[in-house]
C-alpha cells in the first residue's frame, strides 16, 4: 500500500489545524499516513500547541508558502508519496482510499509524475457556495488549476523533478511546474471551513469570492497561510 507524508503549512490557524488534523486520523489508523509535518510561519495563537498535542513534527519557518513547504517536504522522509494540505480544510469520508488508489495505479503504471487534488466543497449554506464549488470544479478539471484548499497528492519524485532547477515559490508555481494535464481531480471532497487571519474571520462570502476568482487563474493576494 502506498502511503503518505502530510505537510501542512500554517499561520495562525489553531481552529482549522485541529479540524484538518481530526480529518486524518481515520488515514493515520489504516495505515495510509506515516508522519504529519506542520510548518509554521509565526503563529500568535495556539497553532504550535494543536501541532504538538497531535503528536506531529513542528518547524518554525517564518518565510512563504514556498519555503515552507519546501522545509516540511526536506524533513517528512517516511513516506514515498506527499500530501501538502493547508488548515482550515476537512478531508471527507474514506478519502484516503481513494488517495492510495490513485497513489498504487501511478506506481503501477510507470506514472510517478501524476499528481492529484481533492474536489472543493465550502463548509456553508445558499446557493452562492453551490455556484462556487461549481465554477471551481469546471476550473480545476477543465484548465487544470486546483487551489490550495483543495490539497495536492504527489509522488517525491514529481516534487524533486519540480524543484530541480529553482525553489518553489508558490501554490501555482508548483501546479505549473508538475503540468496541469498531469493533475487529476478526485471525487473525495475537501471541505473548505471558515478561517481565520490575525484573529478576525473572514466574511463567507469573500472567502468564496477569492477562491473562485483564483479558480479561473486571476491573481489575488494571499490572506492567510
Amino acid at each position: 500500500m502506498a502511503m503518505l507524508s502530510v505537510v501542512i503549512p500554517t499561520l495562525n490557524a489553531e481552529e482549522g489545524l485541529l479540524r484538518t488534523l481530526a480529518s486524518l486520523v481515520p488515514a493515520a489508523a489504516e495505515g495510509a499516513i506515516r508522519e504529519v509535518v506542520v510548518v509554521d510561519g509565526g503563529s500568535r495563537d495556539g497553532t504550535e500547541k494543536v501541532a504538538e498535542a497531535a503528536g506531529c513534527t513542528l518547524l518554525q519557518h517564518p518565510g512563504p508558502w514556498g519555503e515552507r513547504v519546501g522545509q516540511g517536504v526536506a524533513i517528512a522522509r517516511r513516506a514515498p508519496w506527499l500530501m501538502i494540505l493547508p488548515p482550515n480544510v476537512l478531508l471527507e469520508g474514506e478519502w484516503f482510499r481513494e488517495v492510495m488508489a490513485f497513489a498504487e495505479r501511478a506506481e503501477r503504471n510507470g506514472a510517478a509524475g501524476e499528481a492529484a487534488a481533492f474536489r472543493l466543497a465550502f463548509d456553508a449554506f445558499g446557493w452562492r457556495a453551490r455556484v462556487a464549488e461549481g465554477t471551481v470544479g469546471v476550473a480545476s478539471s477543465v484548465f487544470g488549476l486546483p487551489l490550495p484548499e483543495q490539497g495536492l497528492i504527489l509522488s517525491r519524485r514529481a516534487w524533486d523533478t519540480a524543484r530541480r532547477h529553482a525553489p518553489i515559490r508558490d501554490h501555482r508555481d508548483l501546479i505549473g511546474r508538475i503540468g496541469r494535464r498531469s493533475i487529476h481531480i478526485l471525487r473525495s471532497n475537501a471541505v473548505a471551513i471558515a478561517s481565520r487571519h490575525d484573529g478576525r474571520e473572514l466574511p463567507a462570502g469573500g472567502a468564496i469570492a477569492r477562491h473562485v476568482l483564483a479558480a479561473l487563474g486571476v491573481p489575488i493576494r494571499a490572506t492567510g497561510a
